[in-house]
């Protein structure tokens, strides 16, 4: 019989199961199976009751509803596929290859997970505390999902900083996602960055871009398919948080690179991930109002967005100090015990809204400047580190808006 460690490196992959802490991940292996099924062999998900199944290694034909969908897994490669999601009572599943299956007990999954947001903790008025109420029930009954966690770019993250990789290793993760690899080559055809002749393979891609700006386009391509809308005033709004994440992340980057504080590309990701509280909140709003006032949907985000930007990234699992990122969204008067991501987005989103004219508080207000050492700008000018590297900043905003 296999034991929990065969099966502890799968529950890390599973979006089910990634975002349990190390020591209920160890508990849940210990409660689960891997099955091996010879091929020929029939499933019906009805007999999976209490169980949640996934495809970890092989080949089948589901049949739900009429419609027969073929999946395909390999183990290393991506994660295990669940079985049976939509109406298990009449799907039923045929093995075309060995297959290899994990199980899952349901009851077990569901008394190890995080179970209720401490609302009352959170400094928040009366509507406020209501609403987050109200959402939070909406996602643990998953009429409310969080955004998917782009895995892709958080694999070519990993990829990129490990010093035995190589092109090869690169240009395989990203042709796994059509949507990703066809987006690369668009931008890389794109004018910011066409060479002398059309580039219609992503390895000459991935050659022409160099790990740093393949890593930035991914991220940013895998990114921006969170912050969708379906309604008019919805767009609009998620259109201007991608808008200001855009600029965010590039005022990030250009500040974690002048001061050599911490990780340029970690700080352009966490610029990126700054606002990402508000792609629930939206969601949220469409589920209750199809046509809702601007002003109402500005004023739910300032209220909210730091808070279910705490459980995105908490889903998602980039660390404590991205969490700190979203939690401190918007609170100019954060001040960190030394520099930190959320003093830089914090400083980069205070960059943002001057260098569009848009209202910001006085620099001396803003505890970050200290925290990070940059004397803070007379009111009206940019900060001196930024100022010289507007054609930077220029490439990094083209970049994002591809």
């Amino acid at each position: 019989m296999e034991s929990a460690l065969d099966v502890l490196p799968l529950l890390g992959e599973i979006e089910l199961t990634r975002d349990l802490d190390d020591s209920a991940r160890g508990e849940l292996a210990t409660q689960c199976r891997l099955l091996e099924i010879p091929p020929r062999k029939r499933i019906r998900g009805a007999d999976a009751d209490g169980y949640l199944l996934f495809l970890v290694d092989g080949h089948m034909a589901c049949l739900t509803d009429g419609v027969t969908d073929n999946l395909e897994s390999h183990q290393g490669l991506n994660e295990p596929l669940p079985l049976f999601e939509e109406n298990p009572e009449a799907a039923v599943a045929a093995t075309l290859t060995p297959c290899l299956l994990l199980r899952i007990p349901a009851a077990a999954l569901d008394a190890l997970r995080p179970k209720a947001l401490e609302v009352e903790a959170i400094e928040l008025n009366e509507t406020g505390s209501e609403l987050l109420a109200e959402i939070y029930e909406l996602l643990a009954s998953r009429r409310l999902e969080l955004p998917a966690r782009p895995e892709v770019a958080l694999k070519i993250q990993q990829l990129t900083t490990d010093p035995e990789a190589g092109i090869n290793e690169l240009t395989e993760v990203v042709q796994r996602d059509g949507t990703l690899a066809g987006g690369l080559l668009h931008a890389i055809n794109s004018p910011l960055f066409r060479a002398a002749a059309p580039i219609q393979s992503v390895r000459d891609a991935v050659l022409r871009l160099g790990f740093r700006n393949t890593r930035m386009l991914t991220t940013n391509l895998a990114l921006r398919h969170a912050f969708t809308a379906r309604h008019e005033a919805t767009r609009q709004a998620m259109k201007q948080v991608w808008s200001d994440a855009v600029l965010c992340s590039a005022f990030s980057f250009l500040l974690a690179d002048s001061l050599k504080l911490l990780h340029r590309e970690r700080a352009l990701l966490a610029g990126l991930v700054a606002g990402i509280g508000a792609v629930p909140i939206i969601q949220f709003i469409e589920l209750r109002d199809p046509d809702p006032r601007p002003e109402a949907i500005d004023a739910l985000l300032e209220e909210l967005r730091g808070i279910t930007g705490v459980l995105v990234l908490n889903y998602w699992g980039l660390g404590e100090d991205l969490v700190a990122v979203a939690e401190h969204s918007g609170h100019w008067d954060y001040r960190a015990e030394q520099p930190d991501y959320a003093s830089i987005t914090t400083l980069a989103r205070w960059s943002a809204l001057q260098s569009e004219g848009r209202p910001h508080p006085p620099a001396a207000n803003v505890p970050a400047f200290e925290v990070l050492d940059i004397p803070p700008p007379p009111p009206g000018e940019a900060i001196a580190a930024l100022a010289s590297r507007e054609d930077e900043f220029r490439a990094l905003k083209d970049m994002f808006s591809l």
